[in-house]
């Protein structure tokens, strides 16, 4: 609805460029105006405000559109006798356009804009960021860094405008200082930046005004990155007939655990098994054997100390995992350079991604699983800033000619020009092993047939789903090995 916002979010998502080049447009061709859009954003945010029962609200202001939005919200709390206080970050002069005339109707409604030292030492139960919008990028100016460090410890509702201001809505950069929200409201359509890394944490709850235009914006627009949702991830599962039989289930092959590393690629193994492979063998070192193979005795383990011992487990695997555990010692560098001559599909993670960076050759059957530390190995650049994350997983997947999962919040799965971003998971993931029971997920339902590119979007949403269920018993303190129940439950 024009002037409603809804928690049910699409499933694609767009550079803010593109939102910002396309808005008017689309505006036009729905039969409206970029005014009238302003007034619906100003509607969709009051009517937020007024369910959250807001009765004392600081909404800051910047020199653009955002701004706009922001007054427009503004004089509905006015109107609705909600104390409000305005505190213009830049001068309201400079406002022109739709933005400055919502300025205008804001004081002609009996408001007025304050100096940040008036509102200091004053409480309120929501602070609003109506600063910078789908344009920001690049470093907040000092006057709006010593206004958001004010309230940073305010314990008030902090709700953004579209954006929170400091993070760039189409590469995903954060800037230092940046508004840290409990809720945005975005406009129109979802903005990828906002959907991956830290800047996803600084979005909060992330909600949804189209105002109006979603069909007409999404008929002049174009995008490669998709934000897929439950329903459509559920139905990628693997479809097993009531006459299967194991062999046609898949069998993996697992190598890794290096001299006393038992324990990275047990937990691959029995996320394999619980994802559904047929069969799952894993080559480990000589002296984790019966450690591997304990209490889990549907694991076929092998203990092998030469390369020539992996060429029979090799023949017999449809998929390889290698790397959970495995060290960077010459034993690992032996393994390694096994599995890299192997001509069916390989998930690479942990110490492989390690051993790879030493090479950067490509691997075009790999689907690799990097952390941020081991994506700037791969890449030989230490000095990558942490927020590029697309421009990270692109140029991983051009180089290596493979499959890439970068890891974190908001996982970004990328082949070649298409991009996935991953809505599951939460902060319970933050514990050793989760990356190996990842890897053995993905493998999992690569043995089982789906392609690279589905494996990796929904290994990487199973493995995030599986989290959020087992943290509620808990989050800190949870386990890599407590999400083997539920992901066996998600599987069905």
């Amino acid at each position: 609805m024009q002037g409603q916002y809804t928690h049910n979010l699409p499933q694609i998502a767009y550079c803010a460029q593109e939102v910002k080049l396309h808005e008017e447009q689309a505006a036009l061709n729905s039969g409206t105006t970029l005014s009238e859009l302003m007034q619906r954003a100003g509607h969709a945010l009051f009517e937020l405000v007024r369910n959250k029962a807001v009765k004392n609200i600081l909404i800051f202001t910047g020199k653009g559109n955002n701004a706009g939005d922001g007054f427009m919200l503004a004089k509905r709390c006015l109107h609705a006798q909600i104390n409000v206080t305005v505190c213009a970050l830049f001068e309201p002069s400079l406002l022109k356009g739709d933005a400055g005339e919502a300025y205008q109707l804001f004081c002609r409604s009996g408001g007025r804009v304050v100096a940040l030292r008036s509102c200091i030492d004053r409480d309120f139960d929501a602070i609003v960021d109506a600063v910078f919008g789908t344009g920001f990028r690049g470093e907040l100016p000092d006057s709006v860094k010593e206004a958001f460090g004010q309230f940073k410890s305010s314990k008030a509702w902090k709700l953004a405008v579209d954006i929170p201001s400091g993070v760039n809505g189409s590469t995903a950069e954060v800037a230092p200082d940046s508004f840290d929200a409990d809720t945005t409201l975005t406009f129109i359509a979802l903005k990828q930046g906002m959907l991956t890394g830290s800047a996803a944490s600084l979005c909060g709850e992330l909600l949804l005004a189209d105002l109006g235009i979603a069909q007409a914006f999404e008929d002049l627009s174009h995008t490669n990155c998709c934000y897929p949702g439950g329903k459509y991830l559920h139905s990628l599962k693997p479809k097993r007939s009531p006459d299967s039989y194991k062999n046609q289930c898949g069998h993996v092959l697992l190598v890794g655990g290096g001299k006393g590393m038992a324990g990275a690629i047990r937990l691959a193994a029995e996320a394999c098994l619980r994802t559904g492979a047929g069969l799952v063998s894993v080559a480990t070192h000589p002296d984790n054997q019966a450690t591997v193979l304990n209490g889990r005795y549907e694991l076929m383990v092998h203990g092998i100390s030469l390369p020539k011992e992996l060429d029979t487990l090799l023949d017999k695997a449809d998929v390889v995992v290698i790397g959970p555990g495995l060290g960077q010692d010459a034993w690992a560098k032996k393994m390694y350079a096994a599995v890299k001559n192997f001509k069916g599909l390989v998930v690479c993670d942990a110490d492989g991604l390690n051993l790879l960076a030493q090479s950067h050759l490509p691997w075009h059957r790999a689907i690799l699983t990097p952390h941020f530390g081991e994506a700037r190995r791969l890449l030989g650049n230490t000095t990558l800033n942490m927020s590029k994350r697309f421009e990270m997983a692109e140029q991983l997947s051009k180089e290596y000619a493979a499959c890439i999962v970068l890891k974190g919040p908001g996982s970004l799965i990328v082949d070649g020009k298409r991009i996935n971003i991953n809505r599951s998971g939460c902060s319970a993931m933050a514990s050793a092993g989760m990356g190996d029971v990842l890897s053995g997920i993905i493998a999992g339902l690569l043995a089982q047939g789906l392609s690279r590119y589905e494996a990796a979007t929904l290994g990487v949403y199973i493995h995030g789903l599986a989290a959020e269920q087992a943290a509620r018993d808990g989050h800190l303190g949870m386990l890599a090995s407590d999400l083997f129940d539920h992901i066996r439950g998600i599987m069905g």
